[in-house]
Order: structure tokens, then sequence, then C-alpha cells
């Protein structure tokens, strides 16, 4: 339904409502053309679930992102205490180039059909470069998924910064932290 509903919107920002592997499976004849940001997250992405699950996952994602030409930015992430795992794809139109970022707690290898996958996204424009950066977060330091909100560097329409705050707050306060 949700999937279905953002057919005609500019951004969805949909964390912990639909996840992805759901989200993603659409009718062939949807298409979203308006379509310029994605947030959305997905209980896959975590080091315990199978790998080629995951990379499924994020083939589908590709298959829809190739039905949403104005895309700049899709972000697929999971967060909680010891865990914040980020899929990211970003459009820079100006420079004919995207860049997929995997940030995480753990490392995920990309299966080359995935991201030939992601490939083909980028080649309907013809002569973009599409590169993959992978960066590593410590698991220590995800103590909510406030905390992972904050250190995957999610974009500002997942939350409003004074929200990310009192998530923070709150969690300090659970354990015993003082805050001014």
């Amino acid at each position: 339904m949700v999937a279905l509903a953002s057919l005609k919107l500019e951004h969805l920002a949909a964390s912990f409502i639909v996840d992805a592997s759901h989200f993603f499976q659409m009718e062939p004849s949807w298409e979203w053309p308006n379509l310029t940001s994605l947030v959305i997250t997905s209980k896959l992405l975590t080091p315990n679930e199978n790998s080629v699950e995951i990379g499924s996952m994020l083939q589908t994602a590709a298959a829809a992102a190739i039905k949403m030409p104005q895309l700049e930015t899709m972000e697929i992430w999971n967060g909680q205490k010891g865990l914040a795992a980020l899929f990211k794809y970003h459009a820079f139109r100006d420079i004919k180039q995207a860049i997929i970022t995997w940030r995480g707690t753990w490392e995920l290898t990309m299966e080359p059909s995935t991201i030939q996958a992601w490939e083909a996204v980028v080649n309907q424009y013809g002569g973009w470069r599409l590169d993959l950066v992978q960066e590593r977060l410590d698991k220590a330091a995800i103590k909510s998924h406030g905390d992972a909100i904050y250190y995957l560097m999610l974009s500002n329409q997942v939350i409003r910064p004074i929200s990310l705050q009192q998530i923070q707050i709150e969690q300090k306060a659970r354990e015993g932290v003082k805050t001014v």
C-alpha cells in the first residue's frame, strides 16, 4: 500500500513503516516519475542475515530505481543497539556519476549481480560512472536506533534534528548518564 501511495510523490521517508523487501515487490507497470528521494528500512540489513537475500533485495531495489527517472537518493537502512547498516545510492547528475555507499557495523560484500543491477540504473542515463564506497562503523558506539541514524549520516528527511537529540538524551537517561 505504501509503494502504491508513493507513485506520485517526490519524497518518501517511511522508516519502520514498511520493510524495503515488501516495498520493492511492485507491479511491473508501476513507475515513480517524480520521486527524487526514498528512505526506507529493512530488517534484512543485519550481519546474521543471508547475504544472498540481502543481495536479492538490493537487486529488486535497483529494478525499482530504474522506474524512478528523477531519483537522486535512495537510502535503505536498519539500526538498533549494536547495529547500524546503510545502503545508499546517490546520483550526481551534474557530473554524471552515482555512488553506492555501504556504511555499517559489519562488512557487506556485494555480489557481482548486485553491482550489475545498479550499473543498469546508471547506464540508462548514458556515460555515467558508478563508484562503490564501504565504510565501517564501531558497533559499540551504537547504543540505540538514534545513534544508528546519527552515525549512518542519514538524510535529514529521516528525522528532525531535535527529535534525534531527544532520542539520544532518552537513551542516555536509560543508561544512567547525566545530561545537561
